[in-house]
This record gives structure tokens, C-alpha cells and sequence, in this order.
């Protein structure tokens, strides 16, 4: 362990890790909670980048003049086992003082890593920082023990804006016909940081299974929750992969995989807890009405390289379930007629509709919801906009790459 300790803080002999870290926009935001005194969490999906985060807002406090010793560095990833006394005893032995700010990387496997961060923080106050990959993580510590201690923020991948940035392609008319270009890439490679610039699909197919999935189904999930059948877990992602945007019939997929609809249930949640999907509920003004609707299911990333990403039907499910991403969307709409609008922004409300298409047909859903709703605006979403507006109400056609950087809107 000390020597894990000596490898991972180099700037206590003058260095820094080899490692390029690039601006992300999600740095801004955190930077600010800096100087207070509450814990920082991060959490997210595996690969994301938030190791790189942790070591960013160390470079800032190098550069801020804190002193190199002060800034302790530790990952439980190899060190489960590891007591969080041993960790700091050892680094202020080899330091030669106590650490004032403590960056702790996939803290969720050190065992009740919450009471162990609670004591330090209110013993000695320094600055903490952790971060991990399970939203539940967070949830089980926070609000037992950290409760009004611990301000929580979620990595995620790239966006679409943050991946041009990466690539060095601006953002302007000029380039318009490289950013066009680029989405190609960006939904091939998921949105994570290091396979920007990568442009073998057998490489980043490899490393999103191996290095985000397996981990996740196979090493992190286990290691929460009870889990009688990893290989099942599995199953259940792999069915959403090849079908984004499908709805779940618990008991019926349960049938079909030979679990109890209980267990899918519980499987299913573990997914979104590790963020490998994203559930959307079916829209209703009534809360309790759509929490009683079957959901539906995205992969919680782009699942293009991952999929048949030569089927054009394919790709648009792929781009439905980035925008789902992108916008943050929480509900879509499905009617017992089978009438559904794939995305419900709801402040203010707004139906979104993912044809990913040169020419895509007459939307009648978008103008029932919009009906239905007292909605006066609505969005299509395709491959490229056509500028006229749409009967009864105005639908506004946006190209998807314009839609993933933001730039729509409604007067």
C-alpha cells in the first residue's frame, strides 16, 4: 500500500501523473465548491473520466500554491480491503504531515466507506473529495451518515459539444460540414473521453464491453448487491442494447429469461444504479399514474459500436437514445393507442420526436400530445432540417446534431 501511495502522489517529489486532462465543462461547476467545507462526490458511469477530475482539481490547487504534501491521492480500486486509518496513517508517515485535502477514487468498495469518510471529516476537516461508479453508492452512505456533509455530482460521458471541443472542431457555421461529420464518430465511440481518438470499431467494441461493461455486470455490481446470476444481468443489458428505446414488461421478459419478475426488477435497477441504462417513464400529469406504466429503457451510452450500426433503423434508435441523454429526459408518451412521442421535456413541456431520417413522414403524434397537452410548440428531430412549419402546431424540424449541442429552441 505505501508503495500504491507513493506511485499515486508524484507531486510530493516535484512530478504529476502522465496523463492529459482536458477541460470538461462539468470541471467549472465543481471548482466552485472547492473552498467549502462540505465533502465533494462524484459519481458516474465507468470510463467517463472521474479520475481525471480528481486529478484536475489537483493540478488547480499546485497551481493555486497548496503545498504538494498537503494533497493526498488514493484509489480502493486494487485496495478494497485497505482501512481508510491505514491510508492516512501511511500517507502522513511517508509525507511527513497530515493531508488538508483527500481525493478518494472508486471509495464505494472500501467496506461502510461513509462512517470511515464521517469520522475523518468531522475529527480532523480537511477537504474531501471521493468519487465512484454506483448512484447507490452515494445514496446509501449520504443519507445515513453525510447527510448535509457530502454535495454529489454526476460524471457522464461527453457530450456531443464537449467531444467537438476534444477534437479541436469549432462550433460555427464554417464547420458545419465538420460537425456533421464528426457525429458519426462521437456515436460510434460513446462519449468516453479516451476513444475520442480512436477510429477502430473492433478496438472501442472491446474496450466499452470489457472495460465498461464487464467491469460493471461482473466486478462492481456484485460487490453492492446480491446478485445470484451476474450472467443474467447480462442478458438484460445486452436485450436493451439491441432494442434502445424498448418497453419492459417485467413478468413477460421474466418469462422469457426464466426469472422472477421480482428479480428483473431488481436487475434492472442495479443497471441504473451503475448507470448501463436509463429508464423513461410514460408521461401523465398524474404522477402516480405514470409510475404505474411500463417503462422504457435506453442504454445509458451511445450503444452504436456495440449494435449493427450499419442498419439505418438501428442508427436511429441509437441517436433516439443519445438525445434521451443529451436532453436529461425523464418521460416519453405512449397512449393505449399506440400513439408515442419518444421524448417529453417537461419545463416547460415540450414533445421531442427522433426521426433520424433526410425525409422523415408527417408526425400525427407530436400533434395529438400537442393537442392533448395545450402544447404550441413540438420538435422533430432528423438528419437534416426542412424549414417548414407543421399544421396545427409549429414542429419544429432540427437537424440532430444541432439538437445534441443545445442550440434549439422555442419561442
Amino acid at each position: 500500500m505505501k508503495t500504491a501511495i507513493i506511485d499515486s502522489n508524484p507531486w510530493w517529489k516535484g512530478g504529476f501523473p502522465d496523463v492529459q486532462v482536458r477541460q470538461r465543462e462539468m470541471f467549472l461547476e465543481i471548482e466552485k465548491f472547492m473552498p467549502k467545507k462540505q465533502i465533494i462526490g462524484i459519481y458516474g458511469l465507468r470510463r467517463v473520466g472521474k479520475s481525471y477530475l480528481l486529478y484536475h482539481l489537483i493540478r488547480q490547487l499546485l497551481d493555486g500554491k497548496a503545498d504538494p504534501k498537503s494533497i493526498l491521492y488514493f484509489s480502493f480500486d486494487a485496495f478494497s480491503q485497505a482501512s481508510l486509518a491505514d491510508v492516512l496513517s501511511s500517507a502522513g508517515e511517508l509525507a511527513g504531515q497530515k493531508p488538508a485535502f483527500i481525493f478518494l477514487d472508486e471509495v464505494q468498495k472500501l467496506p461502510d466507506w461513509a462512517e470511515h469518510v464521517k469520522r475523518v471529516y468531522d475529527l480532523h476537516h480537511p477537504k474531501i473529495v471521493v468519487s465512484g461508479s454506483e448512484t447507490l453508492f452515494f445514496r446509501k452512505g449520504s443519507n445515513e451518515s453525510l447527510a448535509g456533509r457530502l454535495f454529489e455530482f454526476e460524471a457522464k460521458p461527453l457530450s456531443f459539444g464537449e467531444y467537438l471541443q476534444f477534437r479541436g472542431i469549432e462550433n460555427k457555421p464554417l464547420y458545419e460540414k465538420e460537425v456533421k461529420s464528426a457525429l458519426s464518430h462521437y456515436l460510434l465511440s460513446g462519449g468516453f473521453p479516451e476513444l475520442v481518438d480512436e477510429n477502430d470499431p473492433l478496438f472501442i467494441r472491446k474496450y466499452i464491453k470489457e472495460g465498461v461493461i464487464d467491469k460493471a455486470i461482473y466486478r462492481d455490481i456484485p460487490k453492492s448487491f446480491p446478485i445470484e446470476d451476474p450472467a443474467a444481468l447480462e442478458q438484460i443489458l445486452n436485450i436493451i442494447i439491441a432494442n434502445p428505446g424498448m418497453m419492459i414488461d417485467k413478468a413477460a421478459l421474466g418469462r422469457e429469461l426464466g426469472l422472477y419478475r421480482a428479480t428483473i426488477s431488481k436487475y434492472l435497477f442495479y443497471l441504473e444504479a451503475a448507470f448501463l441504462v436509463k429508464s423513461l417513464h410514460n408521461f401523465s400529469k398524474n404522477r402516480s399514474t405514470s409510475e404505474k406504466k411500463l417503462k422504457k429503457y435506453h442504454p445509458g451510452f451511445s450503444p452504436l459500436s456495440l449494435g449493427p450500426h450499419e442498419d439505418s433503423a438501428y442508427y436511429g434508435m441509437a441517436v433516439e437514445a443519445v438525445c434521451a441523454c443529451h436532453a436529461g429526459a425523464k418521460f416519453f408518451w405512449r397512449t393505449p393507442q399506440k400513439d408515442e412521442v419518444d421524448i417529453v421535456l417537461t419545463t416547460p413541456l415540450l414533445p421531442v420526436e427522433v426521426k433520424y431520417r433526410n425525409r422523415p413522414e408527417r408526425e400525427n403524434s407530436l400533434l395529438i400530445f400537442c393537442k392533448k397537452f395545450n402544447c404550441k410548440e413540438a420538435i422533430l428531430v432528423t438528419k437534416t432540417a426542412n424549414k417548414e412549419e407543421k399544421e396545427e402546431a409549429r414542429i419544429h424540424q432540427v437537424p440532430a446534431h444541432i439538437f445534441m449541442l443545445g442550440e434549439y429552441f422555442v419561442k
